[in-house]
């Protein structure tokens, strides 16, 4: 069945009808491979190297009805997370899961590649404080920027540069030239890019002292109206909790502001500029890449792209590439054990498929389907892999282990929201009779009471990442 199920990637009901067999026994095999994943598949993270790459990035989409997941490449190997939404508090989940796992040298220089989302940018900097993060931003009118993160001398700076920055610095590849070729096409107006749109960035290097999450210095539609000006500055007015709180890179860059212009407060300064006193990045550095090599800080990240990108774009593709599993679970979509099958996909496209049918048949006859696990499955799982984690008992289990739990949680008008929070105090409303969980918020940073029966999903803080090293493939 898993290799029938590996092969053809049929969902639970074809399967059981093609076999002539019960759907619960399709259920049963299922529960038995991610048993065997749970026991093989959390393993150590080795890289022996000066510099250690990390490729991640959301889905784009959730990849079934109740699950969403982070992809991420470390050296040679792909570690993955399941998630029950996507946001900053998943990343760092699975960040904090990543710095567990990870055993490099204590000279090695740690390098995230990212999106552009806001999400990473907490969890990098709180477990891996020395590591620079390389972000590449998507939205259509900040494509093309690239934000790196750099601690140098006790301080964290931001360096923006284009993403073409270290493309002559190398013999350029096939891939590099192909990019070049799409590029230049999505330049010259076409439908798909509405190239002619939208001016050209600047090639400007930008330096600041600080940490910056947005972009700065975007590309303009052209023909932008006031009435649209005014509509995007209402969302530069947003509150940055509720930016943040989306988790999208979109949500708060999308401002036809000229890349050309500079802003001006009554006070004279620029945008960028920091009054006294105020915490926050202050822009010290402005020009070309010439001058800017001129920096320390500059010529350490320059250096840093040159090692990683020369010859190329600078992209997160790589761990993009890694979602060529969404199409496939597309016709699983409704598949109420979301999560189970998004675990079990990952595991058959990036190990399993890649084998010989009677390679694949034997692994499952002898490795994973033993008489010791179905027992042991069978009488672990009531009812098999149909009955889910009750959400309640996720949280009052945090409670009484003290530990932090993700939550996904409705409140009286319906919104939804995903959180971390930690578990406090347990009470019982005198009036309702519902069960309410004090708890302290890392989302709103401050204390708040939850009614338990809200709590449509919850996971454990401390979750696990899912490892499948290139060596195994």
């Amino acid at each position: 069945m898993l290799t029938l199920l590996t092969t053809c990637e049929g969902t639970y009901e074809g399967i059981a009808k093609y076999l002539n067999i019960s759907k619960h026994m399709v259920e049963l095999s299922v529960q038995t491979l991610l048993d065997y994943l749970g026991d093989n598949g959390k393993k150590s993270i080795i890289v022996d190297d000066d510099l250690v790459v990390v490729y991640a990035d959301f889905s784009g989409t959730r990849v079934s009805r109740q699950a969403s997941v982070i992809m991420s490449r470390v050296g040679d190997v792909v570690a993955y997370q399941v998630c029950c939404e996507m946001n900053y508090l998943t990343a760092w989940n699975f960040v904090r899961g990543l710095k567990r796992t990870l055993e490099v040298s204590d000279d090695a220089t740690v390098i995230f590649v990212t999106d552009g989302e806001t999400a990473w940018i907490d969890p990098i900097r709180s477990f891996f404080p020395d590591a620079v993060h390389v972000r590449q931003f998507h939205s259509r009118n900040s494509k093309g920027l690239i934000y790196v993160h750099v601690p140098y001398d006790g301080e964290v700076y931001t360096v923006r540069v284009p993403w073409d920055v270290v493309l002559d610095e190398c013999e350029p590849n096939e891939e590099a030239l192909r990019m070049r070729r799409r590029r230049k096409l999505e330049g010259s107006g076409s439908s798909r890019s509405r190239g002619d749109d939208w001016t050209e960035l600047s090639d400007e290097i930008i330096v600041w002292k600080g940490v910056v999450r947005y972009p700065r210095g975007r590309r303009k539609r052209k023909g932008a109206t006031v009435a649209g000006a005014m509509d995007e500055g209402k969302k530069a007015l947003e509150p940055e909790e509720d930016r943040e709180k989306n988790g999208s890179e979109g949500s708060s860059d999308d401002s036809e502001v000229s890349e050309g212009t500079s802003k001006k407060d009554p006070c004279g300064r620029e945008e960028g500029d920091i009054a006294p006193g105020i915490d926050g990045p202050k822009r010290i550095f402005r020009g070309n890449l010439e001058d800017a090599l001129e920096i320390p800080v500059v010529r350490r990240a320059f250096s840093i792209l040159v090692a990683l990108f020369g010859g190329l774009y600078i992209t997160s593709n790589v761990a993009e590439s890694l979602f060529n599993v969404k199409p496939a679970l597309k016709s699983h979509r409704t598949v109420k054990s979301g999560d189970a099958f998004v675990q079990l996909l990952l595991f058959l496209r990036t190990k399993v498929r890649k084998w010989d049918r009677e390679r694949i048949k034997s692994f499952f006859r002898d490795e994973v389907v033993t008489l010791g696990r179905l027992r042991k499955v069978s009488v672990r799982r009531k009812g098999l892999h149909g009955d889910e984690v009750d959400p309640k008992e996720v949280v009052l289990d945090a409670y009484d282990q003290r530990k932090p739990v993700t939550i996904y949680y409705k409140d009286g008008n319906g919104r939804r929201t995903s959180r971390m929070i930690e578990p406090r105090k347990i009470g019982t409303d005198p009036y309702t009779g519902m069960k309410r969980v004090k708890s302290y918020c890392h989302l709103r940073r401050a204390e708040r009471t939850f009614l338990l029966d809200r709590v449509v999903h919850a996971i454990p803080a401390d979750t696990e990442l899912s490892i499948i090293s290139k060596s195994e493939l």
